[in-house]
């Protein structure tokens, strides 16, 4: 089964990114030497890193009998499902997310937020719930 988001919405997903780089951009032209300027110029950039290296709002996920993988930026974080002892699928009141963690996993992977807004959803909620319950 896989699982990814509507292409618009990936568009929009590249649009804030690229934003974003055009802010720092701005930032470091117009040498705002300010504390927001300074906020902006280092904190951005951070937070942009952070989550391509960590995926944790994927954009799409696999998953099969082997295992599952979640994707984005260009990278995948892949797992086996003989190498994963505990997956935990956290619901929130804000009923349009899931937090899942799979463990064991290093600090930088095996947390991903999921949003209802990805095509099938429910399906890959349903399976990821059946393997918790294991």
């Amino acid at each position: 089964m896989t699982c990814a988001y509507p292409r618009a919405r990936e568009l929009a997903a590249r649009a804030t990114d690229l934003l974003l780089v055009l802010v720092v951009v701005a930032v470091l032209v117009l040498r705002l030497r300010g504390p927001l300027g300074v906020a902006l110029a280092t904190g951005i950039p951070c937070v942009l890193a952070w989550g391509a290296l960590t995926l944790h709002f994927p954009r799409r996920v696999e998953l099969d009998e082997e295992g599952i993988s979640f994707s984005g930026y260009g990278h995948t974080h892949r797992y086996s499902w003989r190498e994963v002892t505990v997956v935990t699928v956290r619901r929130f009141l804000v009923g349009d997310r899931v937090l899942v963690r799979l463990a064991p996993s290093p600090a930088w992977r095996g947390r991903y937020w999921l949003l209802d807004a990805m095509e099938g959803y429910p399906e890959l909620l349903a399976a990821l719930d059946a393997r918790a319950r294991r």
